[in-house]
């Protein structure tokens, strides 16, 4: 019989190991990464991350020749595509496939943890985008929103039975399931992706949300941190509503007061003093933000194997 103790610090072992061995963000993607929109150099570095990776330029036409994007014309260059998508959804895709080509998909668990990741994301940087009194850009929010759960795509990279013995234990809230990655694994996902994202050299606005994703008790002193905690609350907000979806997608055919409901009891955290979005506005949002999640699953090539 395995001694535990043994088991346990050969996983620890592994699971540093995994931390060095992450393969480095292109850098023109970690330059993207630190652009604003408004940046006279952004569209140049769009095009170089483009430009460099075939399988994303074929990714990229095709998108920009979709039913959604199509005219009578077909999209043959790059520069084009970029034009016609749009520099800020150019962004996003390049974010997202970046990060899908260093943790592809091997099983539906995996794949589930990248569609709840795309819905994290794209419903962050619908709040923000609609609460735009917060002060946060939604490209940054959707940044924050696509990475909060890295450390859980590091697990299951390195790790694929740690997340099965996690889920073994019955974690019944946010709170516990820390607590059981900690014990199963001598470290949670939120400080294993803290790492991961310092290791990519990501912004300290995103490092500190993968880091804080799970805490409630954020500390609001000083005007930044009070910025800070608005960013965090709002994944936190997106990723219950991330949850709800994918544990109940029936909830997208209930009325708009039902949605609203199910919002204020599973999408509210009880220790805010006032949410980043009303229940009312974001029930409103939530067909468009599973549609535009699925529409970047699919045209990532991360859907469903069958």
């Amino acid at each position: 019989m395995n001694n535990p103790s043994i088991e346990h610090q050969k996983m620890v072992i592994e699971i540093n190991k995994a931390i060095d061995d992450l393969p480095s963000l292109p850098s023109a993607v970690s330059k993207l990464m630190a652009l604003s929109i408004s940046d006279s150099h952004y569209f140049d570095i769009v095009q170089e991350v483009a430009e460099q990776d075939p399988t994303f330029a074929v990714r990229l036409l095709k998108v920009a020749n979709s039913a959604a994007n199509a005219s009578i014309s077909e999209i043959t260059s790059i520069s084009h595509a970029v034009a016609r998508i749009g520099t800020r959804h150019i962004k996003e895709l390049i974010l997202a496939f970046a990060v899908a080509k260093i943790f592809i998909p091997r099983n539906d668990s995996e794949r589930n943890l990248w569609v709840h990741s795309i819905q994290v994301a794209v419903a962050s940087q619908t709040i923000a985008r609609i609460s735009s009194h917060l002060g946060i850009k939604p490209e940054e929010a959707y940044l924050c929103g696509l990475l909060h759960d890295i450390g859980r795509f590091v697990l299951f990279n390195k790790f694929p039975e740690g997340p099965i013995r996690i889920d073994e234990k019955d974690w019944e809230s946010p709170e516990k399931l820390l607590e059981v990655e900690k014990e199963v694994c001598g470290i949670n996902h939120a400080t294993l992706g803290a790492y991961a994202a310092k290791k990519w050299g990501l912004p300290h606005e995103v490092t500190n949300v993968i880091s804080n994703h799970h805490s409630y008790d954020y500390l609001t002193l000083t005007p930044a941190e009070i910025k800070e905690s608005k960013l965090v609350q709002i994944v936190q907000m997106s990723d219950f509503l991330s949850v709800l979806l994918m544990k109940n997608p029936d909830i997208l055919v209930s009325s708009p007061e039902e949605i609203q409901g199910l919002i204020e009891s599973r999408c509210i955290h009880y220790s805010w003093e006032e949410a980043p979005i009303t229940s009312f506005l974001l029930q409103g949002e939530v067909q468009n933000i599973f549609d535009s999640s699925s529409e970047i699953v699919n045209n990532l090539g991360l859907g469903s194997s069958e």
